[in-house]
């Protein structure tokens, strides 16, 4: 082998595994404000209790005091749907099944129990736009504007 012939093939080789760790971090970029790298799933991540620490509505004038006393429980499932569930001052208040949206940033839930009723035989879906899912924090706006910060117990 030449010189040349061995320096073309170092250098093609440096331009493979740069591509390469530039796409496999690419894929970390998932939210808009991370984060930036994980090692945890979308699911487990998502999973556990959380309490709320800032929510703004779609004016950006924060809100947090109506929400309190507001607490989510998200339950991963590895047989496909997880569950959903919003308590307001310890009472259930909705309750439903989650997945992750195949492409893009949403959360769609599915609610059987939606603001203290049934609506089983009409689920209630919503569409969730993820800004953040880290393992201590989850911030999503909702389908009317409301911007909710939560962060894990």
């Amino acid at each position: 082998m030449s010189f040349q012939f061995k320096k073309a093939l170092a250098i093609t080789a440096k331009a493979l595994i740069f591509s390469f760790v530039l796409f496999s971090f690419s894929s970390c970029f998932q939210y808009p404000e991370g984060p930036v790298f994980t090692l945890q799933t979308r699911d487990e991540r998502l999973s556990g209790n959380w309490f709320i620490d800032q929510v703004t509505d779609a004016n950006g004038n924060d809100i947090t005091a109506s929400y309190q006393y507001w607490t989510l429980n998200v339950v991963a499932s590895k047989e496909g749907l997880g569950t959903f569930s919003y308590f307001n001052n310890g009472t259930l208040y909705s309750y439903g099944t989650y997945d992750f949206a195949d492409f893009g940033d949403q959360l769609i839930i599915a609610f059987t129990e939606y603001q203290n009723e049934n609506v089983s035989a009409d689920a209630v879906q919503k569409f969730l736009d993820v800004l953040r899912l880290t393992d201590q924090h989850f911030y999503y706006i909702d389908d009317q504007g409301i911007e909710f910060h939560w962060e894990k117990y």
